[in-house]
């Protein structure tokens, strides 16, 4: 009998969910029924494909070698049938229906918002819908259905943990720049710009982590003034009057110009973050297509380098 693909994406769903519960969840289906298309799918083969002490409720499943090697086939699949939407989207008219899209307001008002207008204007029966709201807090829209897509930062190592059966890709690197008062004198040595009073933020650790690395190769101790949960206008505004230099995302300094703050590239790599894109491991065509032109205007309208 041929193997039914649909119980192949259920069974790889539950592999990376780790539960039927958490499959369940994300297919909107009931536990019962997940558990009933796993038992279909091991009759028709003949095979355990789960261990039968592990199963059921919200407990993690752990997988046969069997299982594990169906469920890698299964991920070929879904790979399979999503190239195979994008595919078909060429013999449509273009995209069409709701987008609703979530992040921070630098990514939402810089990349987000333009290329969803310009796929709007292209597509008039696609209705983009941009949404700012809080990392926890968009995960779990994205996670329950209320947004098809988010922008986030890479997390470091004490981020936030990705929900099971999400996605993420990575969009665009964002170089970070350092600026400095207008009134500094030029500094070409990057030890002497170091040893300078800096003034940092509780938002942006993983700057001060690269300054705090780049001083301690310099045999230097950091002289950092943390604002804590200052906003970029008030880190502007205090590296405006003198007070310290800061490392500032390029893409947020391009939202915020000022004439009293200038560049220094006296270090030459200061560093920098990922941007990336997360959306359900279901996500339509609409979704990769939104992905492929963000990508696409990230590199000839912001002159960056995408990512990966």
């Amino acid at each position: 009998m041929p193997l039914d693909p649909r119980r192949l994406l259920i069974l790889r769903t539950v592999r990376r969910t780790g539960s039927v519960l958490g499959a369940a969840h994300l297919l909107h289906l009931t536990p019962s029924g997940v558990s009933q298309h796993l038992t279909k799918l091991e009759n028709e083969l003949g095979l355990d494909l789960v261990d039968r002490e592990q199963r059921g409720g919200g407990r993690t499943i752990r997988f046969t070698p069997a299982g594990n090697a169906l469920a890698d086939r299964a991920d070929r699949v879904a790979e399979a049938l999503a190239e195979a939407e994008l595919d078909m989207e060429q013999f449509r008219d273009g995209p069409a229906g709701p987008l609703r899209v979530g992040g921070f307001s630098v990514a939402l008002s810089e990349l987000a918002a333009p290329v969803a207008m310009r796929m709007a204007a292209v597509n008039p029966a696609l209705d983009p819908c941009i949404y700012e709201i809080s990392e926890t807090e968009r995960l779990h829209a994205l996670s329950t259905g209320e947004l098809d897509l988010i922008l986030s930062e890479r997390p470091g190592d004490d981020g936030p943990v990705r929900p099971p059966g999400v996605v993420e890709v990575d969009l665009m690197r964002d170089p970070f720049r350092v600026v400095v008062p207008v009134t500094w004198p030029s500094d070409s040595e990057p030890a002497t710009l170091l040893a300078r009073p800096w003034i940092t933020t509780s938002f942006g650790p993983a700057t001060r982590r690269h300054l705090e690395r780049m001083c301690r190769e310099h045999g230097l101790e950091l002289d950092a003034h943390d604002i804590g949960t200052g906003t970029t206008p008030t880190l502007l505004g205090l590296v405006a009057h003198g007070l310290g230099a800061t490392i500032i995302p390029s893409l947020t300094l391009r939202q915020n110009p000022s004439p009293k703050v200038r560049l220094s590239n006296a270090i030459a790599d200061p560093g920098s973050r990922v941007l990336t894109c997360l959306h359900r491991e279901n996500a339509p065509a609409l979704v990769h297509h939104m992905i492929n032109e963000m990508r696409h205007y990230a590199a000839t309208e912001l002159q960056h380098v995408p990512s990966g």
